[in-house]
């Protein structure tokens, strides 16, 4: 394979995890329900709970960093979602981790997507399709700059338009992939083509002249920061799911943490650091709540799925049973 990142979009049943229930990959909460029949919560002979989806599946080149001794880099290029987006990251390999410095140019508003999306996330993707949130990319005029770390050894990166910074699966609106620099990511050990799950948007329209990306994004009153409207986005979002029925205590507190945002917001003298403070603290509970929300929804399918057949079997056996003493 080339240095070139190779997509391929495939859509269909594909399984996104293979683990009890309560570990279960929850889907983006920005998209759209799938089908009954798409969205299903298997339980195997093991007692192992397969939960399938219908989602996107990508390539991507993903490098092991773990045994370099110097700094090594890669490029972002843009997708067909943003294509005048480029990047670069320095990654370098030290005692306890791997620490990725990058920049970013060309990115525009998250909600030019879609008003659902207020702000960007950088994403490690492993080879076996795990993805891990590095941390939120805010836009800030036309650069963007971030420094983290990761405990990953081998992983591509991607950066996605989301509702919010604490998401624990990323949305298909990929913005920027990693590509492979022929003369600069030098001494890679192993390149992998790693392929990763996306679940897709909810709604996305069409400019009616063939373009991929929205040429007038929402906007929002530059007063308030964009922290609060995340925090709005998260609350309203695990509301949506279900989570005041599965999560309330955890939803209860999300919405105190907002509310308290809220009014530091409105005062006449706003102390911005701590309205930041709890609007972040609204938005990670609120991703907690609609975790807990989704698990529980899955679980309580099974059981019903599992009383039904039951039900059925009963039934049956009763049938039959009938039968035989006519």
């Amino acid at each position: 394979m080339n240095g070139k990142s190779k997509i391929l979009l495939i859509t269909g049943l594909t399984v996104l995890s293979a683990v009890p229930v309560i570990e279960a990959q929850e889907p983006n909460p920005t998209s759209q329900a799938a089908p009954a029949q798409d969205n299903q919560v298997t339980k195997q002979e093991n007692g192992i709970y397969l939960y399938r989806v219908k989602v996107v599946q990508r390539d991507l080149d993903a490098v092991n960093y773990m045994h370099r001794s110097e700094t090594t880099k890669i490029a972002f290029k843009g997708t067909t979602l943003l294509p005048q987006a480029k990047g670069e990251a320095r990654v370098t390999s030290e005692r306890g981790g791997i620490v990725i410095e990058a920049r970013f140019d060309g990115l525009t508003p998250a909600n030019g997507f879609g008003k659902e999306y207020l702000t960007y996330v950088l994403w490690a993707i492993t080879p076996d399709g795990r993805p891990s949130n590095l941390g939120e990319v805010l836009p800030s005029g036309t650069k963007n700059t971030m420094t983290v770390t990761t405990g990953l050894q081998s992983f591509g990166m991607i950066v996605t338009a989301e509702p919010y910074f604490s998401v624990t699966q990323p949305s298909d609106v990929v913005v920027l992939q990693n590509q492979i620099i022929q003369d600069k990511t030098t001494g890679v050990m192993e390149k992998v083509n790693a392929h990763y799950l996306l679940l897709p948007r909810g709604t996305y329209a069409m400019p009616e002249n063939g373009a991929k990306t929205v040429a007038n994004p929402m906007t929002r009153d530059e007063k308030s920061p964009l922290e609060l409207y995340q925090a709005n986005n998260a609350v309203r979002i695990a509301k949506e799911a279900g989570a005041d029925k599965y999560a309330p205590d955890i939803l209860g507190e999300a919405m105190q943490d907002l509310k308290n945002a809220r009014d530091i917001d409105s005062s006449k003298k706003p102390d911005r650091k701590l309205e930041i403070t709890f609007a972040r603290q609204a938005v990670q509970r609120a991703e907690d709540a609609r975790r807990v929300t989704l698990r529980k929804q899955a679980a309580e399918r099974e059981r019903e799925a599992e009383d039904a057949k039951q039900k059925a079997q009963q039934e049956a056996e009763e049938a039959q049973l009938k039968a035989q003493q006519a």
